[in-house]
């Protein structure tokens, strides 16, 4: 294809060649940008992949696929939720060969569906993971057609592999995947995509979406769907901007973990199939939407099954206390033949909803009438996209319908796939239809029904009879293929699968010709069919009816009619044998309760009735929130594991649990996919643990779920907060190296060795750190010592420290409680409340100690702290301790603390609020007036950690009382640091008499605890002193603070909140841009380290600059002007807002 002929199959888009080219331009340009973050449990355990790292793992896997020749093959796919998939996609385009994803089979199930696509595709290898291939290696022995190919687990492959990697020889037209719509026993359809039709859609899906950099999507969209592969790992790669991703298990389990997730993460775009938003109205809760913030999401997409007005109105409802606005839904309409995305609206829009007569849709008339009784509300699916094609055509005659009818919807365009593979006449007229008049085409013939009003799609039904079940595709000659030779007495291929709505919902009927013999058995037969189609298509049947023989309608060729048997099952006319519908008994009596003595039904078999309507309302389990928030907080059953899941089964499948055994499947008693998770969310409550997800989808029968539960959940139920007995303790319980977080942390070294910077931390330094520091023999600017005011090294200090040692020894070898004082002791206490200004203090080994001991010794089970969000780890972990109830308030945020004070106060006994004098993270700090004034208002205790603002605030040193002028005996609890300012090791509370009288005598980690070292308080006596008689360090030390600050915003780096402390951040919003700018800065003389995920947020990776008063001015000017350069090295964007704090 020539270059002018690749432009114009672009249409108005440029983007590169192929998806290869794509990827390679990502991990050239932006290689430590972060390409996605999957939340392992669903919730806060993160796994970040950055573009070198995916394009490093592709190029692995593409070597390795290139070393077999399998170029222009393909490789079927074949892996649970996970980034996995993402880098084997990858690897197969690398390498030239086409990608056939597939979701993978459950533990010990059949792999039909899995061998016919494997004989369409032609497929010469399979990729999956490890843990896959172990679960289906037994069944693999019986399958000769599978065994015949090459299986590779790529989540072991060798990573240097990458450097073997070899460009190859694709191009816009070459197949980047095949998209199989079907394929479980008839004829699969794999739908060939080539790199053009994938870089258009994308193009389309991100100038309809209106993506931009800033923002971010959340998916949980399976990674084999068209969906989630193209919108949710393809499009971010587009845009080059992160996604977060969950497994689908994690969001069916508890659908609020993905507004959580978009609530955190501040997500953007995010969305799903109709049904995902109706589960969130379902099974959220009131005090769960308390935790929400939903206003940054702009595009909440809704596709993949018809999109229902009464879901657009009910969640617009519902979480609109929490920032959602009615707007950001964006209905649109899709298919795997286009690619995705075929048409959408623009953003933000509210969404068009309009009634039509029910009566004229069914006979493909449109008539606008308003809503009530008769009415039928469509929701429009938005425009055509760019350099794409709609048209509205009778499907007989092929000609354009008018503007009053309803006809087929018709697409051509650059997005539409080449075609079916291996069927030609069904890619012909699929994709090659024409209008009879004109000759106008090629166009994709979609089988759907709508129209167009003013530009707008709307979608009526469907002539093809796909069946679409939450979001997900069946083709119902694949059911009818099941059902009809499930039983000995059924006729094969004489039967009709079709779906009809209930609620607002698609159910699964199913009508089946019966040899209607003297010895049939209808409950049987049924229970028959409900089995085996839950056990081959995991689908719940909503209703079943068997007819005469030669009743069900065909054709004059013999083939089934199934919208003719649909209507004769809605109008009640079938020549019924026997019939069940959900919620009834499935036994003999119940099956035979509609017939009379002739075997013909005596009332219609309709689905309309208010019992079954209430049974589906029950199966999706409609309810308050205030129904969930009490089966939340029901109390804990009683009874055996198997009672207790027995009960749970019972009462989320309510009546449609009639008849239960050990050995029921699940799925036969009519429990579809969501109600299942919902078991599996309410078992994980009552034991207080969570199942491995891979067991999920191996838990059938009642038994297999009491096993799992027994095996990894214990048999105790737990009350919140207790933990579950683990009966089959794993290594990673008791090897300190198989620890989850040392992996973690092993894992968290590989990614330095992998960009090939040496670890920053540990570094050993030579001699006394000031403004100075010696490593490995070279002379380094510090920037990464809390030495504020030079104590820590000076001759006066340390004469004092040697003084100590011939007077006292090195140590006091015991806690002073029992060896007795030391003079130098009760002299440092002296001095520090006399710096402070309280009226006594006692000194602790440790800063961290100091608050933990303290507030774990002061506070206990109902009390009530309250601590700033930012506050230190040494305040957590004193709560932790404590056991009272930790509640963190917004940083520096006194007027919400004042209105938490308001209304629970009277709750609790004792009520600490928790500060900092300076933030040692950010350089702020609080207004100490104003917190002051809550908590007298309130009666509550007020501590402040002056760790970083003793010696650095105030005139004189004294802290931020001095800084605000605050009277002493206003703050109950002042805890400080001697390492800091002070230039010794230690910790100390400051505050009344009685306070510290109380924790001399009582405190555990003073009681308990030797003492500081001699050493120690004669060189923090010495610092106060020298710091008394010496009160310009302090103002040498704000003035080179403020000139830092000064410099660093002039120069366009984001310093946050800082605010003239000596702690000034530089955030830079990426982990490995902050190691790489800190690994730069100590080859230019320059030592300052880096704080990375998970220490903050990955957004505020950041190097953290300490400012000492030892530093001077041109040291100073010299480090600003060198981090501001390689940064704009290392991220050329960083500094285009030049000169502006970026707060």
């Amino acid at each position: 294809m020539s270059t002018i002929e690749r432009e114009q199959k672009r249409g108005s888009f440029f983007y590169p060649e192929t998806l290869v080219h794509l990827l390679r331009h990502r991990a050239t340009h932006q290689p430590d940008d972060r390409a996605f973050t999957y939340l392992v449990d669903g919730e806060v355990e993160e796994l970040h992949v950055t573009y070198s790292q995916l394009d490093r793992q592709a190029r692995a896997i593409g070597a390795w696929l290139e070393s077999l020749g399998l170029e222009g093959q393909r490789a079927l796919m074949l892996y649970p939720a996970g980034m996995e998939f993402v880098a084997a996609f990858f690897g197969c385009l690398y390498a030239g060969v086409t990608a056939v994803p597939t979701n993978p089979p459950r533990r010990n199930h059949k792999l039909s569906r899995i061998e016919s696509i494997v004989d369409d595709a032609d497929a010469k290898v399979a990729l999956t993971t490890e843990s896959v291939l172990e679960s289906i290696a037994p069944v693999l022995y019986d399958t000769p057609r599978l065994r015949q190919l090459t299986w590779q687990a790529t989540d072991v492959a060798g990573a240097g592999m990458a450097d073997r990697w070899q460009m190859p020889d694709v191009n816009s037209d070459t197949l980047a995947f095949l998209q199989y719509t079907s394929g479980s026993t008839g004829t699969p359809k794999g739908v060939m995509l080539s790199h053009d039709n994938l870089m258009h859609n994308l193009a389309v899906i991100n100038v309809s979406f209106e993506h931009t950099r800033s923002g971010l999507g959340v998916f949980w969209l399976p990674s084999y769907h068209d969906m989630g592969l193209i919108g949710g790992l393809l499009q971010p790669v587009f845009v080059a901007r992160p996604n977060i991703c969950m497994s689908p298990m994690a969001f069916l389990q508890k659908p609020f973990r993905w507004l959580k997730a978009i609530s955190n993460y501040r997500g953007t775009t995010s969305g799903g199939p109709n049904f995902a938003f109706d589960l969130c109205v379902e099974k959220v809760t009131p005090q769960q939407i308390d935790e929400l913030d939903l206003s940054s999401w702009l595009v909440a997409f809704n596709g993949a099954e018809p999109v229902r007005a009464e879901t657009i109105d009910r969640f617009s409802e519902k979480f609109a206390r929490c920032g959602f606005r009615r707007e950001a839904f964006y209905p649109c309409y899709g298919m795997a033949e286009a690619t995705l995305l075929v048409s959408g609206g623009y953003v933000p829009s509210l969404p068009v909803i309009r009634h039509y007569d029910a009566a004229a849709l069914e006979n493909n008339r449109i008539e606008q009438v308003h809503a009530g009784i008769g009415s039928r509300a469509l929701v429009g699916c938005g425009q055509t996209m760019p350099d794409q094609r709609i048209v509205i055509v009778n499907p007989e005659t092929r000609v354009r319908c008018a503007g009053d009818e309803i006809g087929e919807i018709w697409v051509s365009g650059p997005s539409i796939a080449q075609g079916y593979l291996n069927q030609p006449e069904e890619t012909a007229r699929v994709f090659g239809a024409h209008l009879s008049d004109t000759g106008e085409g090629p166009f994709l013939r979609t089988g759907d029904l709508g129209f167009l009003i003013d530009d707008e799609l709307f979608v009526a039904g469907r002539i093809k009879d796909l069946i679409i079940i939450h979001g997900k595709n069946y083709y119902p000659q694949d059911i009818e293929h099941t059902a009809g030779r499930c039983h000995p007495k059924l006729v094969p291929d004489a039967g009709a699968a079709f779906a009809i709505e209930i609620g607002g919902v698609e159910r699964l009927v199913i009508v089946q010709e019966v040899d209607r013999g003297r010895d049939v058995d209808g409950a049987s037969i049924m229970q028959a069919i409900r089995r085996c189609v839950a056990a081959e298509h995991q689908l719940v049947v909503e209703a079943i009816v068997l007819v005469k023989l030669r009743s069900i309608p065909k054709t004059s060729s013999g083939k089934v009619q199934r919208f003719a048997s649909r209507q004769k099952y809605r109008e009640g006319s079938l020549s019924v044998v026997a019939s069940w519908k959900s919620g009834e008994p499935l036994n003999a009596a119940g099956a035979e309760a509609a017939l009379d003595r002739n075997g013909q039904s005596t009332t219609p078999v309709s689905p309309h009735n208010g019992e079954v309507v209430a049974t589906v309302a029950l199966s999706q389990g409609e309810a308050t929130g205030a129904q969930h928030a009490a089966v939340a907080h029901r109390p804990l059953p009683e009874g055996t594991v198997e009672d207790i899941v027995l009960a749970e089964v019972r009462r989320i499948g309510g009546e449609k649990v009639t008849q239960l055994e050990l050995d029921t499947n699940i799925v036969e008693l009519g429990l579809d996919s969501l109600q299942r998770m919902e078991i599996v969310a309410s078992l994980e409550d009552i034991y207080a643990a969570r199942f491995p997800e891979t067991v999920l989808s191996e838990m059938e029968t009642c038994r297999e779920v009491i096993d799992a539960v027994e095996k990894y959940l214990g048999s105790n139920p737990k009350t919140p907060g207790q933990r579950a007995r683990i009966t089959d303790i794993p290594p990673e319980n008791y090897e300190f190296d198989k620890f989850p977080e040392y992996v973690q942390l092993k894992q968290t070294e590989k990614l330095l060795d992998f960009a090939g910077l040496e670890n920053p931390y540990f570094r050993i330094h030579d001699g006394v750190i000031r403004g100075t520091t010696s490593i490995n023999g070279r002379q380094l600017v510090s920037f990464s010592s809390y030495n504020y005011l030079g104590m820590s090294g000076d001759p006066v200090v340390m004469q004092a420290a040697k003084e100590a040692i011939d007077r006292y020894g090195t140590s006091t070898t015991a806690s002073r409680l029992v060896s007795g004082e030391r003079a130098v002791h009760r002299d440092l206490e002296l001095a520090i409340s006399a710096l402070v200004g309280t009226e006594a203090s006692i000194v602790y080994t440790s800063g961290h100690s100091t608050n933990q001991t303290t507030i774990g010794h002061l506070f206990g089970p109902g009390d009530l702290v309250l601590h700033d969000a930012l506050a230190h780890n040494s305040i957590v972990q004193g709560c932790i301790l404590s056991g009272a109830r930790r509640r963190p308030f917004p940083h520096n945020d006194y007027e919400t603390l004042d209105a938490i004070l308001k209304n629970i106060r009277p709750d609790y006994r004792r009520v600490l609020v928790a500060i900092e004098g300076v933030y040692s993270m950010d350089g702020d700090f609080p207004d100490l007036p104003k917190f002051i004034e809550v908590k007298q208002r309130h009666k509550a205790i007020l501590l402040v950690d002056e760790a970083h603002s003793i010696g650095t605030m105030g005139a004189r040193g004294r802290g931020i009382g001095e800084h605000f002028g605050t009277q002493p005996r206003d703050v109950d609890i002042w805890m400080g640091t001697i390492s800091k300012g002070l230039g010794s090791s230690g910790g100390y509370i400051a505050g009344t008499k009685a306070l510290i009288e109380y924790l001399k005598y009582t405190a555990p980690s003073f009681v308990f605890s030797s003492g500081i070292a001699p050493s120690e308080a004669g060189a923090a006596l010495a610092a106060i002193n020298l710091l008394n008689a010496e009160p310009q360090r302090v103002a040498t030390l704000m003035a080179r603070a403020r000139l830092f600050l000064q410099l660093a915003r002039e120069r366009g780096l984001n310093t946050g909140i800082a605010s003239g402390t000596p702690v000034v951040p530089v955030i830079i919003g990426n982990s490995l841009h902050a190691l790489q700018l800190s690994k730069a800065l100590e080859e230019r003389g320059i030592s300052v380290m880096p704080i990375l995920h998970p220490a903050v947020e990955e957004k505020a990776a950041r190097l953290r600059f300490f400012i000492t008063a030892t530093h001077t001015e041109e040291q100073i000017r010299a480090a600003v002007d060198a981090t501001a350069t390689e940064l704009e090295r290392i991220d050329p964007a960083y500094l285009r807002v030049a000169g502006e704090p970026r707060a």
